[in-house]
């Protein structure tokens, strides 16, 4: 077992704590979206408008960007380990082969 494997449980515990993280912003996220109408419905006028307008043109696409973020951290972490899997593949082939080669010595 290699030294990185020992950390699999480590990394696993938290891939898990960003993904509920991202669950987290995307509930705010839904929220948010749910108090436009509620505020529009007590203030009355274009300020009102302007208000729901400015939180679906700045407020949403910034937290959408926050959760795709949020996401691309456990994508990448998944990527990594996959890296630190073939290379460990990797180091225990050759070190079978060199065994061998020594082994016939």
């Amino acid at each position: 077992m290699s030294f990185l494997q020992v950390l699999m449980g480590d990394i696993a515990n938290v891939q898990a704590g960003i993904k509920q993280q991202q669950q987290i912003a995307s509930q705010l996220l839904d929220t948010i979206k749910g108090y436009i109408p509620k505020v529009q419905a007590v203030w009355v006028g274009q300020d009102a408008t302007e208000f729901g307008n400015d939180v679906m043109r700045k407020l949403v696409p910034a937290m959408i960007e926050l959760i795709a973020a949020i996401g691309g951290m456990n994508l990448n972490l998944s990527k990594g380990m996959e890296i630190v899997n073939q290379a460990d593949a990797q180091v225990k082939s050759l070190a079978s082969s060199l065994g061998d080669l020594f082994g016939g010595i």
